[in-house]
């Protein structure tokens, strides 16, 4: 039994043209929340997995497994942070 060669040779560009796209978007966000263009960016990895952990709608236990113990430590400082110095009254 052999395998279809250009059956998984189109599943596997498929694959690919979805991710580009969803990565394309995904900098087009970053760059319309940041009002800047991707280059000028200034931003910490563990966070940038975060957030696409969280545009690509990945569970929580996915996003965490993705940024490792470390970076999620950090990324709940981060947001802990900012909620508390936005709520304050």
């Amino acid at each position: 039994m052999s395998i279809d060669i250009s059956f998984t040779t189109g599943a596997k560009l498929v694959k690919v043209e979805s991710l580009t796209t969803l990565l394309t978007n995904f900098r087009q966000q970053l760059e319309r929340d940041s009002g800047s263009t991707v280059n000028r960016i200034d931003t910490n990895a563990a966070e940038l997995l975060s957030d696409l952990c969280r545009f690509l709608d990945l569970s929580e236990q996915n996003r965490r497994k993705v940024i490792g113990v470390n970076g999620a430590r950090h990324v709940d400082f981060v947001e802990h942070t900012s909620f508390v110095t936005t709520v304050q009254h």
